[in-house]
């Protein structure tokens, strides 16, 4: 019997460890800048976020991706005594949808029903600023819709068919498109001028697949030129990869490969 103890003790802890990831969401701390809707942190639903007002002119933004429709509560607390924090939500291209400015540090608080797509948070102060922590958290209200999705074929930076949803790129992916009419798209940060080097590998079994280069505001850069090989100079800035297939669809990966020359 004594043999089998340190066996039972491994299994309870691992099911300790399961249950306990399943259970408690993550508390995450800003990490600046993100005074621009550029460099803004991203947020998770379920998650808390602490961060600083450091000065009177500082203005935290976060991002929010949202795949379900459905009701969202937005909650900024905690707020320091003596300062007055206000809370903002935009759409994609920056518009305020909503606002919550209660007077001194109550709790400000934003309901709104949402649709699948990109958003953001801003956390600006009224008046005050501390060393102290806010707490900002997003919570679901009710049962959200969940939206008919094409199969993707297990692609694991799905879902990103759109500039709002891109999945983060650091210069080597592999994915798919599938089924016909999928888009896949990335985004990358150039911190200085420096020339591209992108090339797009199809899947051995015959699709044929391309991709466009696109600005922060969505507009066209550059392409493959039909051959998947792509050399481009770009400027700072914030930059997307659109690959699609015109009459293409496989569940098998291309690769997405940029380097700097």
């Amino acid at each position: 019997m004594k043999k089998f103890l340190p066996i039972l003790i491994c299994f309870a802890l691992l099911l300790s460890i399961s249950f306990s990831g399943s259970v408690f969401a993550a508390t995450v701390n800003e990490a600046e800048p993100n005074n621009t809707f550029a460099n803004a942190n991203g947020i998770t639903p379920g998650n808390t976020m602490n961060g600083k007002i450091s000065s009177t002119s500082d203005v935290d933004y976060y991002k929010l991706s949202i795949m379900y429709s459905g009701n969202r509560s937005i909650t900024l607390s905690n707020i320091p005594s003596g300062c007055n924090y206000n809370l903002y939500f935009y759409d994609y291209n920056g518009n305020t949808l909503n606002s919550s400015t209660a007077s001194g540090n109550t709790d400000e608080n934003i309901s709104i029903n949402l649709i699948p797509g990109a958003y953001y948070i801003g956390v600006k102060s009224s008046s005050g600023y501390s060393s102290s922590d806010y707490t900002l958290s997003v919570k679901s209200i009710g049962s959200t819709t969940t939206p008919t999705l094409p199969y993707h074929g297990g692609d694991a930076y799905e879902y990103n068919d759109t500039l709002e949803l891109a999945s983060s790129f650091y210069g080597s992916v592999e994915a798919n498109i599938h089924p016909l009419g999928d888009f896949d798209y990335y985004k990358f940060t150039v911190t200085q001028t420096t020339t591209k080097h992108i090339v797009l590998y199809n899947p051995y079994n015959g699709p044929s697949y391309h991709f466009n280069i696109y600005n922060a505001n969505g507009g066209y850069v550059n392409s493959d030129g039909g051959i998947g090989d792509c050399t481009v100079t770009l400027t700072p800035g914030t930059y997307y990869i659109k690959v699609f297939g015109y009459d293409s669809e496989s569940v098998l990966n291309y690769r997405l490969v940029m380097t700097t020359i």
